[in-house]
């Protein structure tokens, strides 16, 4: 909990081109995940800055998965949706986190 004296740490967002770019930022994490907000039609990851900070990299407008999972060949960078984990070698399967309600205002 933080003190009355206790700045709140920054929210700095990143809007990507494109859902590719941001499955392949999500595919590189240690855990790799995204989340959907159905209200606002936004694919949306959030990581911890080095100042204290949060950076949440966001898509707009993009079409609801077609899965839990989005699957991204690491060979040539594509992905896929799909509702199990891939069992292929060279795939990074990706989680989708349907998100009801979020507080990080308008996106």
């Amino acid at each position: 909990m933080m003190s009355a004296g206790e700045a709140r740490p920054s929210v700095i967002k990143v809007l990507l081109e494109s859902l590719t770019d941001l499955v392949l930022l999500a595919s590189s994490l240690p855990i790799p995940f995204l989340n959907y907000s159905e209200p606002d039609k936004t694919y949306f990851l959030i990581t911890a800055g080095l100042t204290g900070s949060f950076i949440v990299y966001y898509v707009r407008d993009a079409a609801q998965p077609g899965g839990r999972y989005v699957h991204v060949d690491r060979v040539s960078g594509k992905h896929t949706f799909g509702d199990t984990v891939s069992l292929e070698p060279n795939h990074v399967s990706v989680l989708i986190l349907r998100v009801k309600e979020h507080g990080l205002g308008a996106f």
